[in-house]
C-alpha cells in the first residue's frame, strides 16, 4: 500500500462476520472503507488471456501456439524468496515432486492455490487455529468432490505435507476455500486469499470498489452510503455483461446476486437495440422477457424479439472485420444499438495493445475509445476503473494529435473517475491530478510524467 489506510477492525463497518457487512456511519463517495492484507497470497495464476490464444488452434504456424509452447517450455515453477518463508522445510525439499503430485488433481491446477494451500498448512502447523475463521465459510458445491479427491490424493503422495490437526475433510475445505475465495492480484501475477473482503457482498450493482496493489486489497465506497446499508462490491467485472452471462459465472463461483438487474427489476442495458418507431432514436432494453424503448416505451411482439435475437446469434458465432470501416458498416447497418455488449466488446478487442489487430489508423482508433466512453457512460452509470483506462488513453492520443484541451477534458475526467473509485491518496490519483493541472503538451513530456522512456525508432532497429 503506498498510502495508509484504517483496517477493517477500525473500519466505519459492522463488524460481527457471520452477517452481512454493512456500514455504521454515513459513507461519503470516495471514502476509503478499510485495507487488508492477504492471509497468503502467490504468484502463478494468471493464465494468457482468451483472445490472445485459442486453445483448440490448429494452425501449424500460429505464432500464439509457438508463444505458449515455449512459454510452457522455458517456464519452470519454482518457489520464489517470499514463498521460502511462508512454506514448511517439507515443501521446500519436495516442491517439484508436489508440483508434479498436483497437476492431475482438477482443484489444484492452478500454481497459485496450489502454493497459498502450502502456506495455509505452514500458518496451521504454527497455531492450529490460525485458520479458525475460514473453516465455517462455505464452498462451491460442485467443487466439493474434486476438493475432497485432491484432498485424499495428496495425503497418499505427501503426507508429510499436510498438518497433523487436518483429517482429509478439512483440507478439501480449505482447498474449496480457496477455490471460491482467492482474489487475483495483477501485481503478484497470482491470488490472495483475504478474510474481511472475502465477507463483503457481490452486487453487478456495487455501492463500492476493491483494488488491489501488491498483496492488499482497500475498499473504497463509490457513491454516499447510508448507516445500515450492505457494502456491496462487484468481484467478477460484470459491469459490461449481459444477464445471462452474469447469472452464469455466478453459478459457477455459487455467487447470488440481488442487484435490480439480475433480478429483472431493471432494464439490462449491455443488450441494447435500436427503436424501429419513425423518428425515435430511443434505445430497446429488455427487462426480463419485455423490450421496451427507453424513450418512446414502445414495446416489441415475438417478431421483433426474434429477429434482433437471431442478429445476437449471429454476431457472437460469427463477427469478423478486417478494417475500421468494416466494423463501422457492421454497427450502422445492425438492428444491435452501438452500445450493445457484442459492439463493445468488439471495440476493446480492436484498440487494446494486445487485442485484435485490424487495419485502422490512430485517429481511427481514437475515435473509437470515444464511442466506449459513450457506451459505458451509459451502460454503467457508476465509477469504474475501466474508465480510467479509456479516459487515459484518449488523453494520450489527444497529445500525439496536438490536441491538449481536449487532452486536458480526458485526464479531468479520469481524475474525477479516480477520485470516486481509489480515493483522494491513491497513487494513480494523485498522478491524474498533476495531469489534469499540468497537462503535457507533447509525447516528449508525456512520456516524463508517465515515467516512460522513448526508444527511437533507428535505435530498436
Amino acid at each position: 500500500m503506498d498510502f495508509v489506510a484504517a483496517t477493517f477492525v477500525d473500519a466505519p463497518v459492522s463488524q460481527d462476520l457471520t452477517k452481512t457487512i454493512t456500514a455504521t456511519a454515513a459513507l461519503t463517495t470516495g471514502q476509503v472503507l478499510f485495507a487488508e492484507i492477504a492471509t497468503v497470497a502467490s504468484a502463478g495464476g494468471n493464465e494468457p488471456e482468451d483472445d490472445c490464444h485459442d486453445e483448440g488452434c490448429e494452425d501449424e504456424e500460429c505464432g500464439g501456439c509457438a508463444e505458449v509452447e515455449e512459454d510452457e517450455e522455458d517456464e519452470k515453477i519454482e518457489l520464489d524468496e517470499e514463498d521460502l518463508e511462508q512454506v514448511s522445510q517439507y515443501v521446500k525439499d519436495n516442491f517439484d515432486a508436489l508440483m508434479e503430485a498436483c497437476d492431475p488433481l482438477e482443484a489444484l491446477s492452478m500454481v497459485d492455490v496450489r502454493k497459498n494451500l502450502f502456506k495455509c498448512f505452514h500458518l496451521i502447523d504454527a497455531d492450529a487455529a490460525a485458520l479458525a475463521p475460514f473453516q465455517s465459510m462455505d464452498v462451491i458445491a460442485g467443487d466439493a468432490a474434486a476438493c475432497l479427491e485432491a484432498a485424499k490424493a495428496l495425503r497418499e503422495a505427501h503426507a508429510g505435507v499436510i498438518p497433523a490437526a487436518l483429517n482429509d475433510d478439512q483440507v478439501a475445505q480449505l482447498i474449496g476455500v480457496l477455490t471460491k475465495y482467492s482474489i487475483p492480484l495483477e501485481d503478484i501475477g497470482g491470488s490472495g486469499l483475504f478474510l474481511y473482503v472475502s465477507k463483503l457482498k457481490h452486487s453487478c450493482m456495487p455501492n463500492a470498489s476493491f483494488n488491489e496493489v501488491g498483496d492488499a486489497i482497500w475498499v473504497t465506497a463509490t457513491e454516499p452510503i447510508a448507516a445500515g446499508q450492505e457494502i456491496t462490491v462487484d468481484f467478477f467485472n460484470t459491469h459490461y455483461m449481459c444477464v445471462a452471462e452474469r447469472q452464469e459465472v455466478l453459478a459457477q463461483e455459487g455467487q447470488v446476486c440481488a442487484c435490480a438487474v439480475c433480478t429483472g427489476a431493471a432494464a439490462d442495458k449491455t443488450r441494447a437495440f435500436k427503436c424501429k418507431v419513425a423518428g425515435c432514436a430511443g434505445i430497446v432494453h429488455p427487462t426480463k422477457d419485455v423490450f421496451a424503448c427507453a424513450t418512446c416505451g414502445n414495446v416489441w411482439d415475438d417478431a421483433a424479439i426474434g429477429a434482433v435475437e437471431m442478429e445476437e446469434t449471429t454476431l457472437m458465432t460469427d463477427f469478423d472485420v478486417d478494417n475500421f470501416a468494416q466494423l463501422v458498416k457492421a454497427i450502422e447497418d445492425s438492428l444491435l444499438h452501438p452500445y450493445h455488449h457484442i459492439f463493445y466488446h468488439a471495440m476493446e478487442a480492436v484498440t487494446e495493445v494486445s487485442g485484435v489487430e485490424i487495419d485502422m489508423t490512430e485517429d481511427e482508433t481514437l475515435s473509437l475509445l470515444y464511442r466506449m466512453v459513450d457506451a459505458i457512460n451509459y451502460v454503467v452509470p457508476y465509477p469504474h476503473s475501466e474508465k480510467v483506462s479509456l479516459y487515459n488513453s484518449i488523453a494520450q492520443s489527444e497529445i500525439g494529435n496536438g490536441n491538449i484541451p481536449k487532452a486536458n477534458q480526458a485526464y479531468t475526467a479520469a481524475y474525477d473517475v479516480c477520485m470516486n473509485v481509489f480515493g483522494d491518496a491513491c497513487k494513480e490519483t494523485i498522478m491524474f491530478k498533476g495531469l489534469k493541472d499540468n497537462t503535457p503538451t507533447t509525447v516528449e513530456e508525456m512520456a516524463a510524467a508517465y515515467g516512460y522512456d522513448i526508444i527511437d525508432e533507428e535505435d530498436e532497429e
